[in-house]
């Protein structure tokens, strides 16, 4: 290559490894998701020309791979027809050009050293993988339309900013997951969520294949599995919980053939993304036994399931043939997906047809297990064997450690963090992926405004905030925690644009979880560098979630507050019914409402509505802004406020946050009015839905007192229940008339165990009151 132009070839810091010190580094001047290790900022530009070369080392296909991708973002955007370079041991810097440096005193093959300057830009890496991460940084410091998929209409001069960058991941593991088994995605969709989740440094792709409602993977040598298990006859209609249910009447169908898995694998891996296939087992089995009746307990018959939730068709785990079946199966998996991991769910699985049937109750005689659960972990044992056989190693849900766990099992942590706590204490590898911050499918923002969802609510902070090292871990235990996931499943989502939606900008927040460093993570400086990001997300198409721009409210000493992510936004607002706009009153400080009205506010930029309106139902009544005692404190639903039973907001069943819910204990609250107060009834609503283990109480009580300790039971009303007619509200009023009283108790009973039969069976039921109104 030519020499002329050539700059000094920079050197790696030899003293001190390049992560060194990451606590300290200067606030990142550009807006870069994730955050990287340390950035420091450089002046001027690099500008990339028609005439600039890339260059990348010789002999080395994958860095070869790692140039590619550079290439591919940066050619539809600007017009040019770069050009590559291969270079031998050594080379010399010029002007105008991009460098792929392999540097072997980068210890992590996922790090990278990333030198912008106005000659040349530098790219340096143990590893092909830190190359290719470095290009994603890179893409982010041109314009926006960079990464766009056409030119411009208008003349862009492509500069990025100059900076010195030191990057290393955090955690090993970075992974999101898809659901196909609900609803299939063709081909080209899962090469977008793949593009996506790499653009922003995950690099595990969780392929969530086989459910009760579809069987999505093909297997030659069961080949019922796809002209039978792959097609459901129809369609649940809204959601679960609504009754009576209803359906589209419309087959849904699709799998993916061999040929078409080897396609995605190997598209994942030029965009160094290892796959994690999910085969369900034993439960969420349905579709499997609709092809193959004969493996499960009742011989069947069996069709792929039109609704959601958990079937109570498993495979059978005292048939031999279910494990002959499932080492075929395993088998021909192995052979496609060439990861370390194999992912075989285990979740969920119902015990009723184990109790029941001969062949596993003998099967538990034989092995000496000591009841159901010890024969599902007896069934991922046998997993466990078939994978390592194999040189694969076994992935399952929490619930695979019931029962013990596989001995070299690793778990995905989802029912909280619990499992991850137990899997590392006893030395097992262990992935987080809570609900609480980590399920993509919940509402992301006020569930009224919002498409529907399974339920939920997960906004963007909510994620950011997530730490993946419980806690309870000490030091040589929180190495078993090899990183973090985030979960779209798809039993409410048909189409790409909104798997987008729900997966984007929280996968963007939850990639600086699992990348960046945790001394870097901070709130507010990813809501400014969100900002900007939104940009690059318009330029790559991304149909991603305007949550961002949402009205967020908060009630503190009875008053309304309300607030954006983005502080740079104004708030309009509302109290008389009309839409909110520019014109509407400005917000400057808490509102005291006085009157019951319907709240509604949005947010401006200037002269232009940026984001949804936001509709608060507020009750005025004597106990609103009252504070209250309670026995037992909840701690996950609160009403939104310190007290959220007098705050004056009113629940719904789409918004539980505005509920206060506790379990295995009565809500009883004691309402201080501040003086003897007239009243002449008191009212409340309470939430009965039997899916989410939210169960009526079993009645409601309300007493009186004029010295907070002698109490006059001024009413009850016994609730019969629970309704088999899904989620609903029931409402109960108390008549006091002429009534005073400083004090008001009311007391509602908790419904206690969840009977056997129903979701949730053994556990304690839930018991959700709303606003208590004193009227």
């Amino acid at each position: 290559m030519s020499i002329r132009h050539a700059l000094v070839l920079f050197l790696w810091p030899l003293t001190a490894p390049f992560w060194a010190g990451c606590q300290t580094a200067p606030t990142n001047a550009v807006a870069l998701i994730p955050q990287p290790a340390i950035l420091k900022p450089q002046p001027g530009f690099f500008e990339l020309k028609a005439n600039t070369k890339v260059y990348y080392p010789e002999g080395k296909p994958d860095w070869a791979m790692a140039a590619r991708a550079f290439l591919d973002v940066a050619q539809p955007s600007t017009g040019f027809s770069l050009e590559t370079n291969r270079f031998g041991k050594q080379i010399a810097i010029e002007n105008n050009a991009v460098y792929f440096l392999e540097d072997d005193r980068v210890p992590n093959p996922e790090s990278y050293q990333l030198d912008v300057r106005p000659q040349a830009v530098i790219i340096r890496a143990k590893a092909a993988a830190g190359a290719f991460y470095a290009v994603q940084t890179l893409r982010q410091l041109f314009p926006p339309q960079f990464n766009a998929a056409n030119k411009p209409n208008t003349p862009v001069r492509w500069k990025a900013s100059c900076c010195l960058i030191e990057d290393a991941p955090r955690f090993g593991y970075r992974g999101l997951m898809l659901d196909v088994g609900r609803h299939f995605f063709p081909v080209d969709s899962v090469k977008r969520f793949i593009d996506l989740l790499a653009a922003h440094k995950f690099n595990t792709f969780h392929w969530h294949l086989t459910d009760d409602q579809g069987w999505r993977i093909e297997i030659k040598k069961h080949p019922l599995l796809n002209t039978v298990g792959s097609c459901r006859k129809e369609t649940l209609r809204g959601h679960y919980s609504d009754k009576p249910q209803t359906f589209d009447g419309k087959p849904h169908c699709g799998y993916y053939t061999q040929a078409e898995i080897k396609e995605v694998v190997a598209y994942a891996q030029a965009r160094f993304v290892t796959i994690v296939p999910e085969i369900e087992m034993p439960g969420h089995a349905q579709a499997a036994l609709a092809a193959y009746p004969n493996l499960g307990c009742t011989g069947g018959p069996y069709e792929v399931s039109t609704i959601w939730g958990v079937s109570n068709n498993v495979f059978c785990a005292g048939n031999d043939q279910v494990f002959d079946f499932l080492d075929d199966v395993l088998a021909e998996v192995c052979d496609l997906f060439p990861g370390t991991y194999v992912h075989v769910g285990g979740d969920e699985c119902p015990k009723e047809q184990w109790k029941q049937c001969a062949k596993c109750q003998r099967r538990i005689q034989q092995e000496g297990l000591k009841d159901e659960h010890e024969l599902q972990s007896y069934c991922i044992r046998r997993a466990e064997t078939m994978l390592a056989k194999r040189s694969k190693k076994l992935i399952g849900w929490d619930e695979i450690l019931e029962g013990g766990l596989a001995p070299n099992a690793t778990v995905m942590s989802w029912r909280g963090i619990e499992g991850g706590i137990a899997a590392a204490r006893s030395g097992h590898h262990a992935i987080m992926s809570p609900t609480s911050h980590c399920y993509f499918d919940y509402y992301q923002s006020d569930p009224e405004t919002e498409p529907l969802t399974i339920g939920g609510l997960l906004p963007l902070e909510k994620t950011y905030s997530y730490e993946p090292i419980p806690s309870e871990l000490n030091e040589a235990e929180s190495q078993f925690i090899l990183g973090v996931q985030g979960n779209l499943w798809t039993e409410y989502i048909k189409h790409t644009y909104y798997a987008e939606y729900m997966t984007y900008p929280r996968a963007c927040a939850l990639a600086e979880v699992a990348w960046s460093p945790k001394t870097r993570r901070d709130w507010p400086d990813f809501v400014g560098r969100m900002r900007s990001h939104f940009r690059y997300l318009d330029a790559l198409g991304v149909h991603y979630a305007k949550s961002f721009y949402d009205i967020n409210y908060a009630i503190e000493n009875g008053q309304v507050l309300l607030s954006t992510l983005d502080k740079n936004l104004q708030i309009r607002y509302t109290t008389d019914g009309t839409e909110p706009a520019v014109p509407a009153r400005r917000y400057n400080a808490p509102l005291a409402l006085r009157r019951s009205c319907d709240l509604k506010a949005v947010a401006c930029s200037g002269n232009k509505v940026v984001g949804k309106v936001m509709t608060l139902p507020f009750k005025a009544h004597k106990a609103q802004g009252k504070p209250y005692q309670l026995s037992h404190q909840p701690e996950r639903y609160t009403g939104a406020s310190v007290y959220g039973l007098t705050n004056g907001l009113v629940g719904n069943l789409k918004r539980w946050d505005k509920w206060v819910g506790i379990v295995g204990y009565d809500l009883d609250p004691i309402i201080d009015l501040g003086h003897s107060t007239r009243f002449n009834k008191v009212s409340t609503q309470y939430c009965d839905s039997r899916r989410s283990w939210i169960y009526p109480p079993k009645s409601i009580a309300v007493y009186t007192s004029d010295d907070g300790q002698n109490y006059t039971l001024q009413g009850k009303q016994n609730i019969t229940g629970p309704s088999d007619q899904g989620a609903q509200i029931g409402k109960v009023e108390i008549s006091t008339p002429g009534v005073h009283a400083r004090y008001i108790k009311v007391v509602a009973t908790t419904f206690g165990t969840i009977p056997e039969g129903q979701p949730g069976a053994g556990n304690g039921a839930w018991l959700f009151l709303d606003e208590i109104v004193v009227e």
